[in-house]
């Protein structure tokens, strides 16, 4: 069994590509930067859009609790709301940091025009 996985362990090293020299790595970042920027407003864009429409959605099974008198039927929507709301926290986490990713292609940009 050891014998399967250092061997798979092997194979997978020997397939794996190279990694890029740092200055090849920096100057491809560069141009695709451009490319990228679109997609990630746009992500970020539609991510809002889904956000909210969780967000009201979470709004609308905590409403739906507080009426139920079942407590444990309650309890379960409650915690039903509480992961809802979790995801939605965790991705507005991510849209934060795509937005970080937006604004420094933007100054990338405006530094690249500048020095033109």
């Amino acid at each position: 069994m050891a014998g399967l996985v250092v061997g798979g362990l092997i194979l997978l090293a020997q397939t794996r590509p190279e990694a890029k020299a740092p200055t090849e790595q920096t100057e491809a970042a560069a141009p695709a930067c451009g490319l990228d920027h679109a997609d990630l407003q746009d992500e970020l864009k539609e991510l809002g859009v889904y956000t909210a429409r969780m967000q009201s959605r979470i709004v609308m099974i905590r409403n739906g609790a507080g009426i139920i008198e079942n407590p444990q039927l309650r309890n379960a929507l409650q915690v039903d709301a509480e992961m809802w709301q979790d995801e939605v926290d965790h991705l507005k986490k991510h849209m934060t940091r795509l937005q970080a990713a937006v604004d420094r292609c933007e100054a990338r940009e405006k530094i690249n025009q500048s020095s033109k």
